[in-house]
């Protein structure tokens, strides 16, 4: 089975042979593959842009983000930021790291969503600095997001948005499983006007609920592949019905669940209003460290030369593989963030000292200075816990990659249990 049995390719495709040959030890979106023709991906992304203007921005920020990663350039600031609104999620996806008790007691504490006045100005420098791109996920779901303003004033998911898109941000996005999203949030979604809404729909209907039907809903009647399925439906009628290019939604999946006939996942999407089908090759984030022959040795990563995450703690970091926040990555806390507090492995709630940082001094720190330069003379692994263990630099098999220890009938790991 290869990728091309199914006409998947490397999403980007014209940038990745553009720069093929060019520093081949940092590989660029490695792992996510195109499930669409050449026109329709280049159709997403145009309908995005009302303004020839914004498309030529859009483009140069697109090449920017080969040519740092390629030529290990960070640039006087980051091409985008990953904000995560809410790091907590209502589901219990069997794959998802977010499902271990080291993730929910060591890094999640008890600051589960940032701040508004955080989040506001993350945007307000995001803005100042003309960083073309802010993605309002990471490892929880963020239709959750729900904060209160100076004055008492709830903000949500759609309130984020629309400030983004007030404050001028090119490329606004989300990820999300999609199953809060009512009719009213549809229509405050449209009218924010997102660049695009991803939604993570892993398979058809029977693999689809084994994996994401939430875990106060397994063993009722609930059908969460038709709740997602029916949001997608009603976000695209919101936004026709208004006569608006964007939100343009995408719909991500990982490779097994649709393995038994992939054609059929893409062409029922694509039924219901989808604008881009992409597939992500499954990663194995069972353990906690990455076995020594699974390590690609010669790698670089790309991240800390296009891009920095602030998560819900207010942590900021370079990259979104530190999942759990390593101190090795930490480059401070987002100013105005409330104290890092987690749990000890005894159990015992801590506060963790770390000193307040910005966008721009974060990405000019020595801190990541050095970790570019570890990158860079090949000695990332020597950052542990950190890039040693990053799923990003763990050799890859491919999209249409089904592991021995996934199993089908179940849509669910077997074999090692998770964070021995």
């Amino acid at each position: 089975m290869t990728d091309k049995s199914y006409n998947m390719r490397p999403r980007e495709e014209e940038l990745k042979n553009k720069w093929q040959g060019v520093n081949e030890r940092t590989t660029v979106n490695n792992q996510q593959y195109s499930y669409a023709t050449t026109e329709k991906e280049a159709a997403f992304i145009d309908a995005q842009f009302p303004s020839d203007a914004e498309k030529t921005s859009y483009y140069h920020y697109r090449e920017e983000w080969y040519r740092r990663a390629k030529e290990f350039d960070p640039g006087d600031f980051p091409l985008a930021i990953c904000c995560e609104l809410v790091s907590t999620c209502n589901l219990g996806c069997t794959m998802c790291y977010t499902i271990t008790e080291e993730f929910q007691g060591s890094v999640v504490g008890a600051t589960r969503m940032l701040p508004w006045p955080v989040v506001r100005n993350v945007i307000d420098e995001a803005a100042a600095l003309s960083i073309p791109s802010i993605l309002f996920s990471w490892r929880g779901e963020s239709t959750m997001y729900r904060q209160r303003d100076e004055d008492g004033n709830v903000i949500t998911f759609t309130d984020v948005l629309s400030y983004a898109r007030e404050r001028g941000i090119l490329e606004i996005t989300s990820l999300t499983h999609g199953q809060l999203i009512d009719e009213a949030m549809a229509e405050r979604i449209v009218d924010a006007e997102p660049s695009w809404i991803s939604f993570s729909v892993d398979g058809l209907t029977g693999a689809y609920n084994k994996i994401r039907t939430p875990r106060n809903r397994i063993g009722s009647d609930y059908d969460a592949f038709e709740v997602v399925t029916s949001n997608i439906k009603r976000l695209v009628s919101a936004r026709n019905a208004k006569g608006k290019s964007r939100p343009q939604i995408r719909v991500n999946t990982i490779f097994p669940p649709i393995s038994e006939d992939p054609e059929a996942y893409r062409t029922y999407m694509e039924s219901i209003g989808v604008d881009w089908v992409t597939v992500n090759e499954i990663l194995d984030f069972r353990g906690d460290e990455l076995p020594q022959e699974a390590i690609i040795e010669d790698w670089a990563c790309q991240y800390p030369f296009q891009r920095l995450t602030v998560s819900a703690n207010g942590i900021v970091l370079p990259c979104t593989g530190a999942h759990n926040e390593e101190d090795g990555l930490v480059l401070g806390r987002y100013e105005g963030s409330p104290a890092k507090v987690v749990r000890d492995v005894d159990g015992k709630v801590i506060i963790k000292e770390v000193k307040e940082t910005t966008l721009y001094k974060a990405w000019h720190s020595e801190k990541l200075k050095d970790i570019r330069k570890m990158h860079m003379d090949n000695r990332r692994t020597e950052i542990n816990p950190g890039c040693r263990n990053c799923r990003h630099g763990a050799k890859k098999q491919g999209v249409d990659w089904v592991p021995e220890e996934w199993n089908m009938e179940k849509m669910e790991w077997e074999g090692r249990i998770w964070r021995e």
